[in-house]
Order: C-alpha cells, then sequence, then structure tokens
C-alpha cells in the first residue's frame, strides 16, 4: 500500500507527469490497436451517447452485458434493449420473455453463458441463443443477479433479503433473521472459494457452504458494488472506496472519501473503473486517478453501469442516457487538452519534431507527446498560415494582422499592409531556398526580397486577387486562386484552364508527385491531376465515383494512400486507384470516409489557407478542422480491419410475415418472397461494416452486399437450400457464416409422387380413348356400309358434292383464322425469341414509367446485349447467332418477375423493365442474369461458341421522361462496353 501510495504521489507531481504522460503518448502512437486503450488518456477516448432519441426505450441504463452471440444488452425501466451497432430492440412485459413488469433492474452473464434478467415485481428471466425462459419471480424487486459455475441463479432484493434459485427448481432464502445485516441487497461478488460476498444496506456479508456470517470490521455503510483489484478485496459504499486488507478494511484514494460510490469495473488491462453517484466517473490507471463528468459529454454524473465490452469498449449507463468510450482511429486536439481554440486553420510540421498548430486565437505547439503549456503565441491573432525557413525560424501569417516572424523564442512584426502587404489577411506563405518569400493574400500576392516587397494582382495577370495556394516545381511557381491556377515562369502568368471540369474555379492545395512528374490539386469540383511533363490534365471527381466534389487538401501517407480534406469529412483512396482513374483505366475509384464516428470532433475541416493538413515525422496525418486538430496514424486503421464482427441472422420474413428463426426453416409451396435479415455486432465502426451472402443451391457464388444487411430471394423453386452470410470490417478478414436451412416445399401437383401418378394415368387415359376410338370406327364403318346400300347413287353423289363444299369452307375458315392470329401475334411479338418486340415493350415502358411517377416508386431499365455477335455469325453462321439469341432471351425469360417486361430491342440487344426496383436490387439481378448467361453451355450449337453480355442499368428516380430512362440505360450499356464489355454498369 505505501508503495502504491508513493507512485500515485510521483504521478501528481507535475514534473514527473509531463515525462510518464510524454513517454505514453508516444507508445500510444507506436502500439497496436489491442494495446492502445492501455495507454490512451482517459480525455483521449472517444466519446459517444445515446437516450431516447437514438431509440432506447428509457434514459436510465441500470446494467449491461454482452451475450456470446455479440449482442450488447442495456436495462432500463421500460425493458430490456438489444443493441447491434445499429438499433435497439426493446423487450419489455410480454409472452415471449414472461417477465411480470417491463422495469428492469440487473443484468449478469453467468458462465453458462446465459443471460440472467432481473427487473421489478421480482421478475426473472434466463436469455440463451435467443431463446427466452421465465423463471419463477421473487419476492421484491431485483436489484442483482449472479449465477454461479453449477447452473445456481443468486438473486440480491431491495427488501427481500438473498435468493439462491438451483436447477432443481427449489430455492432458499436468507434475511435479516439468517444473519443478514440488512434485507436490502446492492451488490453480489463470488470468489475463488466458491464463497459469495454479499453487500447490503448496513454492510458486508459473506456466504459459505451453506453459512452466512457478517463480516466483522466491515463499513457499516451501504455496499454499493464489490469487485477483485490487483488481488484484494474492494467495496465501493455510501462514502468512498474500501480495500480489505486482512481482517480490516481501510479507506484507498482520499479524494474518493466523501463519494458514494456506485459501480466498480476491472478492465482487461487491470484499470480499475469506478462510478459514483453524484460526480461521474473515474478511473484509476497508470496515469492516476482521473475524472470525467457531465463536463465532458456525459450524459449525467450518475453512474448507474460500467461494462467492458468484446472490443474492450467502455459503457457507462446513466441516469441521462448511455455513455461509451472507445479506441477510434482518429484523435483529436482541441482546447480539453490545451489548444487555445477549437477552430484550427494550419498545421505545420517543424523540422525540430514539434508541431505548430494555428488557430483562432493564437499558435499552439505539440512536442514529445503533448502540448507546451507555456507556447502559445499570438493569442490575440487568427492565425490563417504557417511556414518554416531553412534555419528554423517560422512565419506566420495572420487574418487581420499581416505576418509574423517567429525566431530562437522571440516574435516580432515581418510585414503587413502598412509595410507594403496588399492585405493583411495572409492565406498561404512559401519561404524559398535562396531566402525570398511569397505571400498569398487575399487581395494578391506579394514577393519580398532584400527588404524589399513587389506586389502581383488581376492587372500583372493573376486570374483572382484571392490567393490560398502556393507552390514550387523547378523554376515555376503555382498559385492557387479563388478563380483558378496560373503558373509564373520566366516573369509571366501563365493561366491553367480548369472550367472544363465540371466549371472548377477555387484551386485550395498542390501536392507534388516527383517520381512520377505529376502535380494533384485539391479543387471544388474534384481532385486534378497535371502531369509536368506533357502538361495534360485528368479528373477524379463526381463521375469516378467521389462522394462530393470540394477537397481542402492533399496528402499522401507511407501507405500508398492519398488522404483529403473536405468539409464532410476526410476522404481515403489509394493513389494507384487516383492514377488508373485520371489514365481512363479504371472507372471508380474505391474511398473511406472518415467523420465524427471515427474521433473526430468535428468531420468540417478547414481550408482555404495552407497548410491545413500535414504529414508528421511519425506517418500521422494531422488537419485542421473546425473543432481542433485531428490525427490519424495510417499504420493503426489495418488494427481496426482485422477485429472480426461476429454476424447474427435477426430476421425472416416469407411474404411480408416474420418467422421465428431456427437451425432449419420450411417454407410453404406459396413463399414467393423470402427476405432475411442480418447484422455484424461490431460497435467500434458499425457503419464499416461489409456484408456477403450465398444461397446453396441457388447463387454459384458469393454475393457481395457491400454495407446491405439483407437479402430477398423471390420464387425459389421447391427444394432445400441453405443460406451463408458472413460480416468484415472494411478491408478486414470475413467472419465465420451464420447459416439457416430453408426447404421450400412443392404444391401437390409438382412431388413426384403426383408427376408418377399423372404419367400412369396419361396413358391409362390414352389407352382408354385408343380403345374407344377402335370400336366407335368399327360402329361407323358397319353404319355406313348399310347407308349406302340403301341410298342411291344419285343421292350419294349430291352428298358427296355437299361435303366436299363444307370441309372446304371450314379449312378456309380456319385458315383466315390462323391468319388473324399470326398476323396479332406479329405486332407484338418478336418472331426468333418469342419475347415481346419493339413495339410492345414501347408501351410497356410509357405505361410502367408514368405509373412508377404516380406512386412514386423506382422503374429500372436494363439494356442487354450480346458481345462481339456479329463474330458469332460469321464464324459458325446465322443459324447458329439465332440458336444463340433464343438461349439468352429464355435465360432473360427465367430471370424476369411476372411484372416484368423482357423484350427483343433489336439485333443481338434486348431490353428488362423492372417495376418498383431499385438500383441495388436490379444490378444483382442483372449481375446473376450475366454470370448465368457466361456460364451457359453452348455444344448443343456449335464447339467453341463463348458467350457473355454486356449490361447498362438506369433508374427512373429524378426523371421527368421516358426517353431519358432510355438514354441512360443506353449509356450505361456504352460504358460496359468501353470498360471491356462482359459487366454491368449503371447509370
Amino acid at each position: 500500500m505505501f508503495i502504491f501510495a508513493e507512485f500515485i504521489k510521483l504521478l501528481n507531481n507535475k514534473n514527473f507527469s509531463v515525462i510518464v504522460t510524454a513517454l505514453l503518448l508516444q507508445l500510444f502512437l507506436a502500439l497496436p490497436f489491442s494495446a492502445t486503450a492501455a495507454t490512451a488518456a482517459l480525455t483521449d477516448y472517444f466519446r459517444e451517447s445515446w437516450n431516447t432519441r437514438q431509440g432506447l426505450p428509457h434514459n436510465t441504463i441500470n446494467s449491461i452485458s454482452q451475450t456470446p452471440d455479440g449482442y450488447l444488452w442495456f436495462a432500463t425501466w421500460e425493458g430490456v434493449a438489444r443493441y447491434n451497432g445499429r438499433e435497439f430492440k426493446v423487450f419489455g412485459r410480454e409472452q415471449q420473455t414472461g417477465l411480470p413488469d417491463s422495469g428492469i433492474r440487473a443484468l449478469h452473464l453467468d458462465p453458462k453463458g446465459r443471460l440472467l434478467i432481473g427487473g421489478s415485481r421480482g421478475g426473472l428471466a434466463l436469455l440463451q441463443d435467443q431463446q427466452w425462459r421465465p423463471v419463477d419471480a421473487v419476492s421484491s424487486l431485483v436489484n442483482e443477479v449472479r449465477g454461479d459455475a453449477k447452473g445456481q441463479l443468486w438473486v440480491g432484493t431491495e427488501g427481500g433479503g438473498l435468493f439462491c434459485l438451483q436447477t432443481d427448481g427449489s430455492r432458499q432464502q436468507w434475511t435479516r433473521h439468517h444473519g443478514l445485516p440488512s434485507n436490502t441487497l446492492y451488490s453480489l461478488l463470488h470468489d475463488d472459494n466458491e464463497g459469495l460476498w454479499v453487500g447490503t444496506a448496513e454492510g458486508l456479508a459473506y456466504l459459505h457452504q451453506g453459512k452466512l456470517s457478517t463480516v466483522a470490521n466491515s463499513p457499516k455503510l451501504p455496499v454499493f458494488a464489490l469487485v477483485y483489484y490487483q488481488g484484494k478485496l474492494y467495496l465501493g459504499t455510501e462514502r468512498g472506496l474500501y480495500q480489505q486488507q486482512g481482517n480490516d478494511f481501510v479507506l484507498v484514494q482520499p479524494e474518493l472519501h466523501q463519494t458514494a460510490i456506485s459501480r466498480l469495473l476491472v478492465d482487461h488491462q487491470g484499470d480499475l473503473w469506478i462510478g459514483t453517484v453524484e460526480e461521474g466517473v473515474f478511473r484509476l490507471s497508470n496515469y492516476g486517478l482521473e475524472q470525467l463528468t457531465a463536463q465532458h459529454g456525459m450524459p449525467n454524473n450518475r453512474v448507474l453501469a460500467i461494462y467492458e465490452d468484446n472490443e474492450h469498449s467502455i459503457w457507462l449507463g446513466t441516469n441521462g442516457g448511455l455513455f461509451r468510450l472507445r479506441d477510434a482511429p482518429f484523435t483529436t486536439l482541441s482546447t480539453e487538452q490545451g489548444l487555445p481554440d477549437n477552430f484550427v486553420r494550419t498545421v505545420l510540421q517543424h523540422s525540430d519534431g514539434s508541431v505548430w498548430i494555428g488557430t483562432a486565437r493564437g499558435v499552439a505547439r505539440y512536442k514529445d507527446g503533448q502540448l507546451l503549456a507555456a507556447a502559445n503565441l499570438l493569442p490575440e491573432q487568427s492565425v490563417l498560415s504557417l511556414a518554416e525557413m531553412t534555419k528554423g525560424d517560422v512565419l506566420i501569417g495572420t487574418y487581420s494582422s499581416g505576418v509574423f516572424h517567429y525566431s530562437q523564442g522571440k516574435i516580432t512584426k515581418l510585414l503587413d499592409r502598412n509595410s507594403g502587404l496588399l492585405s493583411n489577411e495572409v492565406r498561404a506563405i512559401l519561404p524559398l531556398p535562396e531566402g525570398d518569400i511569397w505571400l498569398g493574400t487575399a487581395q494578391g500576392l506579394n514577393h519580398y526580397q532584400h527588404q524589399k516587397i513587389r506586389s502581383y494582382t488581376t492587372r500583372e495577370g493573376l486570374p483572382a486577387d484571392f490567393v490560398i495556394a502556393l507552390h514550387k516545381t523547378n523554376d515555376v511557381l503555382w498559385v492557387g486562386t479563388g478563380t483558378g491556377v496560373t503558373r509564373l515562369v520566366n516573369g509571366q502568368f501563365e493561366s491553367l484552364s480548369l472550367s472544363k471540369f465540371d466549371q472548377a474555379e477555387y484551386a485550395f492545395d498542390f501536392y507534388e508527385q516527383p517520381e512520377k512528374n505529376l502535380l494533384w490539386l485539391a479543387t471544388d469540383r474534384g481532385l486534378v491531376r497535371y502531369r509536368l511533363d506533357t502538361a495534360e490534365l485528368a479528373m477524379v471527381g463526381r463521375k469516378a465515383g467521389m462522394p462530393f466534389d470540394k477537397f481542402f487538401q492533399v496528402q499522401a501517407d507511407l501507405h500508398g494512400n492519398f488522404w483529403l480534406s473536405s468539409n464532410r469529412g476526410i476522404l481515403r483512396i489509394s493513389r494507384e486507384d487516383a492514377n488508373a482513374v485520371a489514365d481512363g483505366t479504371l472507372a471508380g475509384i474505391p474511398f473511406d470516409l472518415f467523420g465524427e464516428s471515427d474521433g473526430m470532433l468535428s468531420a468540417q475541416a478547414n481550408g482555404g489557407s495552407n497548410p491545413a493538413a500535414m504529414m508528421a515525422a511519425d506517418g500521422a496525418l494531422w488537419f485542421a478542422t473546425a473543432s481542433g486538430v485531428s490525427r490519424v496514424q495510417p499504420s493503426r486503421l489495418a488494427a481496426f480491419a482485422e477485429a472480426i464482427p461476429p454476424v447474427v441472422l435477426e430476421e425472416l420474413l416469407v411474404n411480408g410475415v416474420a418467422k421465428k428463426i431456427s437451425g432449419s426453416i420450411e417454407l410453404p409451396p406459396d413463399s414467393d418472397r423470402v427476405e432475411l435479415h442480418f447484422a455484424g455486432l461490431g460497435y467500434v465502426m458499425p457503419e464499416r461494416i461489409q456484408y456477403r451472402s450465398r444461397l446453396v443451391g441457388f447463387d454459384a457464388h458469393w454475393l457481395d452486399r457491400g454495407k446491405q444487411n439483407f437479402a430477398e430471394y423471390t420464387n425459389l423453386a421447391p427444394g432445400r437450400y441453405e443460406f451463408l452470410v458472413q460480416a468484415a470490417n472494411s478491408g478486414g478478414p470475413w467472419s465465420e457464416s451464420a447459416r439457416i436451412e430453408l426447404i421450400k416445399h412443392p404444391y401437390w401437383w409438382q412431388t413426384r409422387q403426383f408427376q408418377w401418378l399423372g404419367s400412369l394415368g396419361f396413358v391409362a387415359v390414352l389407352l382408354l380413348l385408343l380403345y374407344w376410338r377402335m370400336s366407335s370406327l368399327r360402329n361407323s364403318e358397319q353404319r355406313l356400309k348399310r347407308q349406302v346400300a340403301e341410298k342411291t347413287a344419285e343421292l350419294q353423289q349430291k352428298a358427296n358434292s355437299l361435303q366436299a363444299a363444307d370441309e372446304e369452307k371450314s379449312i378456309l375458315l380456319a385458315q383466315l383464322h390462323q391468319q388473324t392470329l399470326a398476323l396479332a401475334l406479329q405486332a407484338r411479338q418478336d418472331g426468333l425469341t418469342g419475347l415481346a418486340n419493339r413495339r410492345a415493350f414501347d408501351e410497356v415502358l410509357s405505361k410502367e414509367f408514368m405509373r412508377s411517377q404516380r406512386v412514386k416508386q423506382p422503374l429500372a431499365l436494363a439494356f442487354i446485349d450480346v458481345d462481339h455477335f456479329k463474330q458469332i455469325n460469321d464464324t459458325w453462321s446465322h443459324n447458329a447467332g439465332d440458336l444463340a439469341l433464343v438461349a439468352i432471351a429464355e435465360k432473360i425469360r427465367q430471370h424476369s418477375r411476372s411484372v416484368d417486361c423482357a423484350a427483343r430491342w433489336g439485333g443481338e440487344e434486348f431490353a428488362l423493365l423492372m417495376p418498383s426496383t431499385s438500383l441495388e436490387q436490379a444490378q444483382l439481378v442483372c449481375e446473376r442474369l450475366r454470370l448465368e448467361i457466361m456460364a451457359l453451355d453452348w455444344l448443343e450449337i456449335a464447339e467453341g461458341i463463348s458467350i457473355t453480355v454486356s449490361i447498362g442499368i438506369a433508374i427512373s428516380d429524378e426523371l421527368n421522361d421516358a426517353k431519358q430512362l432510355l438514354f441512360l440505360a443506353d449509356q450505361a450499356l456504352y460504358q460496359a462496353k468501353q470498360q471491356g464489355r462482359n459487366r454491368v454498369c449503371a447509370a
């Protein structure tokens, strides 16, 4: 105890704490994800909160637990809420749970993996493998529940004493009459000797082998929490934290002597978390005793529950909602850590290893893992730009006072409007090795050399006076302004027009790739690439899949990525992919977007001044934002992705009706639509979880579903299927499969027995008809013979003539009828494939488009074109080509619903119209169709034939005319052809 107290004194010593903090923060940057939480200061955790607005049934969170399947559970006065990372599902007083009341007070996961639930009116229930089992209620409100290795259930109540519910259904009760200090129990804790510590309203008791005794020398106070910490028993009481020392209990942590302690938790790092009734939460770690309260974002200072989940996030239940502390990819320095102001416009990596941070209230400096407390410069100035000179001096550009010069601890004003600067608003500074300085201001460009200053404005050739970015390549000065880019070459300005790229104007930043002779420009319409050797320009923007237009800064990391700052978060793209898009060899660019949920206090990064982002000496990237300076260590992101979220099946809908999920589900014959909803139970970055699924017996391969957490199947054929789904964090490994068997039963006429009986019956009917026909013919023959004998030759001749005329008339009428039917069919049906023709398709398209506009439902259109069809005709004959078209038409017909319209558009091109279908659903259908056509066996037509199709998809959203839908689908088909055929592209 003495050593521990001395260690705490050292931590409270200012100089020692500075050294320890610096060392720990350096370790924080160096260690992998699994270890970072151990060295993070409490204020460095990313904080989130939830309340009834986000779906909780009540803001008071009494207890928290996590089941083996990965779900988090929260006990409230309006039921127990299950959380999957995106939404809450509430279970209360209902037949499923068997609870007598929705008020839930206590949760506990016992050694057998059962979730024990206790609440008001003495209600008890067990949950295991998503199956509920009610337990007979006890006599009073349940304050605490615990399960032991024998399967026994221990219940601490409010006024009813202690209960033990045994596996055989019997129960035993202990009260004050049996030796309890009080009949009101708050806490229970099993020890290694199969004993049970019991915290009551009037002290501590101990139960061992059926013998209950009051613990002598224990504090005669309400004992709200019990935990083993560093091998000793700790008590959280109404007046402080007690530690057991031999037979005595002593107060520890003097700062907490008058504090009512509600909850205790020892996390996976061995740190002690202390929840209080009125003072928030404390943590005792290698940082000493730290505290978080409502001033730090907690919903309420009353802590009712503390829990550490499988991902080592800390969850706090309070009277005002749910609060979480977790590690995140980004950490943010703000006023809470000592920044002079949260509005940061510029950051600079200095050669001495420090980071300079320009804020709306001066410049802060960060070095060796901490903000230098006495290093705030120009506290009255709003700082826009920073630059380091060759000897380590720093130039500081301000919003209203010009440029300051920092050298050897002293700061002096260098230039302002009175000394020749065009404007006191200095947004970019570029010092050159020769000693001269270029300065971009709100009123033009200045060149400072040999104590003289020269000015450049639109009169000298600038495209605009508002200068926000400067860069030097060889002998060329690049100037980014509010209306374009210009280059100063041999004393003359040469404009670089960006208007052809979606009317781009602002050039916020330059990034040079010298090894490839490239210069990248961050603009208000995307990322522009300029080849320094050939002067070629290319755009990476919205058409390539970028989520928005405006980017402020371009920074490359050490792992082959570009990081782009914006008003809507930080975007990460592959540098190789960006060049491929610019070269035209890649149509769309994958990206990761980071924002508040990833640790940033604000997703709004600042731009319009430089540098607003930079890479530090350790490889971390720093970004100026509207709420502090955010930093990310790219090497740590892979560790986040490596965490594997378990995946669970949450809901099964058959024809829109929910079915109870079990290992095997039998589907009736009329199950036309089957929906399966699933969830990856990861809570650090739930919005980045990706899914893939496969219906064995239907899907040939895994289907990538992106972030879509459901699968839908329509018109499944009778048979046995197995549905598999996996989840993964973006870029990480896939989880084990969640699986369910689906058995679709046939209609009675689809059964094998019926088919055999039907075949036998058909043969029998044929035999009966044949017998009847033969008998009828024999009878007719005898009758005709008698008639011939009785009729005269004249009557026979007339009868034969009339009969011949009648037969001729019947034949003529039949031919006319067949011709009429043929003409009607020819007018609306393609003669070769049997699909609708162009005329019929146009009529359906017009009607369906008007219907989609009226009911506000999407209408999807797919154009399907056979790749290299002319080669088939030329190589194998037109007859082979016709047979191929018939086979492809049949495959399209198989993938069409009854409400869809499939047509032969012309030649080798088909069209598929899909009402009430989203773009994502249409892509899934078309991708499945493309794969099945590619897998068709063409040997019956000719050897060596291999046929693929290209598909273009368009959606009617925001369109006013069906012709626009045709045009967009045709454009998408053209895009698929351009990208190499045999693919599906969407407009």
